[in-house]
């Protein structure tokens, strides 16, 4: 099978698994982030440490998966955090290893991955005590789903219009020495269509125009910092892609990549609307 074939049919499945996933449950959807929060951290691990985890990764691994699920503990969930900080100050001390950059890189692991995972599904499905909430909130429920799908979709369809834009229009080059393809072009080209598209986006999934506006803008902007942070990531310790889970599409990192770091931005948008 060729390589264009391998990538179509894995990339199917892959838009069929989220976007069913996404609206079958809020089960399945928070599911689905906490995979990619175990697989995520997992890739990383390897990549840093050379395919090498040691038993600190393995507890980071099955704590990023924890750490998604919080928002079911209501603010139980802060209990967690000083016993994270602890058990890794204090390992890290009894170990033989004692590196500050072994520190960092747990915690580096958490706040890259399982913890904006966790804001998407506390954006749209978490309740706490701070907050009266100012919309109706049977109603909110009901669209939440449509709010997650409504994310992924802005992520894959700001990668396609970026590309088109800098494959049209690109000269200045962004950030060359990380990623030689991306250029101004194609991030301001990108977030002009993304935000015309997010009004089509508004009509169908009932969400105000210029507030899905504003989170298209977010998702190219972020998105691109995203994309640019993993492969920085990459780089440094030359690798070619986070893992091959999907086959002709690298891992998961690399898929949610611009997930990721456009999340904390995206989803206080939802938080404050749907709270204040």
């Amino acid at each position: 099978m060729n390589n264009f074939w391998q990538r179509a049919i894995t990339g199917l499945f892959f838009v069929t698994a989220i976007v069913g996933l996404t609206l079958y449950s809020h089960y399945t959807f928070l599911g689905l982030l906490v995979f990619i929060s175990v697989v995520g951290v997992w890739e990383y691990f390897r990549i840093i440490s050379g395919k090498q985890l040691n038993k600190f990764h393995w507890l980071y691994i099955v704590l990023s998966g924890l750490i998604v699920v919080l928002p079911l503990l209501g603010l139980g969930w802060l209990l967690l955090l000083p016993a994270i900080f602890g058990i890794t100050a204090i390992g890290i001390l009894l170990s033989s290893d004692r590196q500050w950059h072994n520190i960092g890189q747990l915690f580096i692991s958490l706040f890259y991955i399982p913890f904006p995972l966790m804001m998407f599904y506390h954006s749209l499905y978490g309740t706490d005590e701070f907050f009266v909430y100012m919309s109706d909130e049977s109603e909110r429920l009901a669209n939440a789903p449509f709010y997650a799908l409504n994310l992924f979709i802005l992520i894959w369809s700001s990668d396609t219009f970026a590309y088109l834009a800098g494959r049209a229009f690109g000269k200045h080059k962004l950030f060359e020495s990380v990623s030689p393809k991306k250029t101004w072009e194609g991030l301001i080209g990108g977030t002009i269509l993304t935000m015309v598209f997010s009004m089509v986006l508004s009509y169908y999934f009932k969400i105000p125009f210029a507030m899905n506006a504003l989170i298209a803008a977010l998702t190219v902007v972020f998105g691109t910092l995203g994309d640019l942070v993993e492969s920085m990531l990459k780089r440094q310790y030359n690798v070619k892609d986070s893992g091959n889970i999907l086959p002709g599409h690298g891992g998961i990192l690399d898929r949610f990549d611009a997930l990721l770091i456009s999340l904390p931005f995206t989803t206080l948008v939802y938080y404050l609307t749907f709270r204040l």
